[in-house]
């Protein structure tokens, strides 16, 4: 019998073994390990090993470094029971457990994450976005010489969603300038070329403008907007960089839905003089009032999925909180009792207490978290997360876990979080540009 052969019935062998101790519970147990860790610089976790000593005693492991770096990422201490990993810097290793150093038996990837503290947020902003171009959210009818309604722009194949780039090849920033343009060439006598991004793609339209009786001028016959504005929340602020996340969320046009396409946006205190109260089918609001007199403005920079971001002009202070908290990743959150912060009078912050009911720490769509509000002055209040406190920050045992986004159409009580590990990502991925504004 040949090396070979032998080496195959030994491999066999083994292989029927391992299945076979695979049925019994502590390897099938050590089988369940997982795939992949995560661990903040500074953190630790065990690796328990609870497998017979003759098997334990011939186990090895490797750790690979897919960086190659010099010095890894995760360094690993031996225990009685299993092993500890120790988290020594930002990067990835590879921990690979093998029999008798040959056969490997698993592999587990250890992403060691950077140390983050922010600012927690809680202040209430109004947010002022500029959309680029004039996007149509209706059509107004134009009232005719003997009483009847027509709509050129509807006609001519403009629709709702639409957004108008330029006219004539002028562009226009805000409605003034599109009614003043539409006026004038009616008044000549000549058509208006718009230039429409639609689906991004730009197609020309040309529409004769009609005069209308009532305004006494000539329209087209469209409703428009150039911008939206209102009143959300501040969730955390970099120190370091004048970095900020807010709302949690992202911002669409109220009547088509659509998410705004911005050209500039801006933020500014407000400070809030009434709660509407939620009721189950009924969202409760915030009614707030822009303060450009109050120490926050700041440039919005980008509006996603995740929140708008941006950069402030200058410093932020949170009467709750006098220096930065550290913040919490997604495996570092659990269910149980935690705070948000928000503000329902004036521009006061306070601290308000719910419970986290369930974590999603692999969701990336702004409901990593499940929550309930318990704290009886909110629940009186507000009847639990209302319109407004989007972005509102939770904080868990002294670290920021996250923030605010959703609210339960028929239970007000309870809602959706966004995980920081989506708005860290966020924020580094704007972070030169910010730091140039900062500048």
């Amino acid at each position: 019998m040949s090396r070979q052969e032998i080496r195959k019935i030994i491999g066999v062998i083994l292989t029927l073994l391992l299945f076979g101790a695979s049925l019994t519970p502590p390897l099938n147990q050590f089988l369940c390990l997982p795939n992949s860790a995560r661990l903040v610089v500074g953190e630790r976790m065990t690796v328990s090993l609870p497998l017979p000593d003759a098997i334990k005693n011939r186990l090895n492991v490797s750790v690979g470094n897919p960086l190659q770096s010099a010095q890894p990422a995760v360094v690993i201490e031996s225990e009685k029971e299993g092993y500890h990993l120790k988290a020594m810097k930002p990067g990835q290793v590879d921990i690979t457990l093998k029999l008798w150093g040959l056969i490997p038996l698993k592999s587990i990837r250890v992403e060691s994450l950077p140390p983050y503290r922010l600012l927690p947020g809680g202040h209430s902003i109004g947010i002022m976005l500029q959309s680029e171009g004039i996007m149509v959210v209706g059509f107004a009818p134009i009232s005719g010489s003997k009483g009847q309604k027509y709509y050129p722009a509807r006609e001519a194949g403009i629709e709702i969603g639409d957004l108008i780039m330029e006219v004539n090849g002028q562009p226009v920033r805000t409605e003034l300038e599109l009614a003043e343009i539409i006026d004038r060439q009616g008044r000549k006598g000549l058509k208006s070329r718009f230039l429409i991004n639609r689906d991004e793609k730009l197609i020309n339209i040309d529409v004769k403008s009609g005069f209308c009786q009532e305004t006494q001028r000539y329209r087209v016959g469209l409703y428009v907007r150039d911008g939206v504005a209102g009143v959300g929340t501040l969730t955390v602020w970099d120190p370091a960089t004048y970095r900020f996340a807010a709302l949690g969320h992202v911002i669409v046009d109220t009547d088509t839905k659509q998410v705004i396409k911005m050209r500039d946006g801006r933020i500014v205190s407000a400070s809030i003089r009434a709660i509407q109260p939620g009721r189950p089918g009924r969202p409760g609001e915030k009614i707030g009032l822009f303060d450009r007199e109050g120490n926050i403005s700041g440039r919005i920079t980008s509006n996603t999925p995740y929140g708008v971001f941006g950069v402030t002009d200058g410093e932020l202070e949170n009467n709750l909180y006098t220096s930065p908290l550290p913040v919490a990743y997604a495996h570092q959150v659990k269910k149980g009792r935690a705070q948000i912060l928000t503000v329902i009078n004036d521009r006061r912050i306070e601290c308000f207490d719910i419970m986290i009911e369930k974590v999603y720490p692999y969701r990336r769509n702004g409901k990593g978290m499940a929550l309930r509000v318990i704290d009886e002055r909110l629940l009186s209040t507000a009847g639990g997360i209302v319109q407004g406190m989007s972005g509102s920050p939770i904080i868990q045992d002294g670290r920021i876990v996250g923030a605010i986004t959703h609210v339960f159409l028929n239970n007000p009580e309870k809602g959706y979080g966004i995980l920081m590990d989506t708005l860290l990502e966020q924020m580094n991925d704007h972070q030169v540009f910010s730091r140039q504004i900062a500048q």
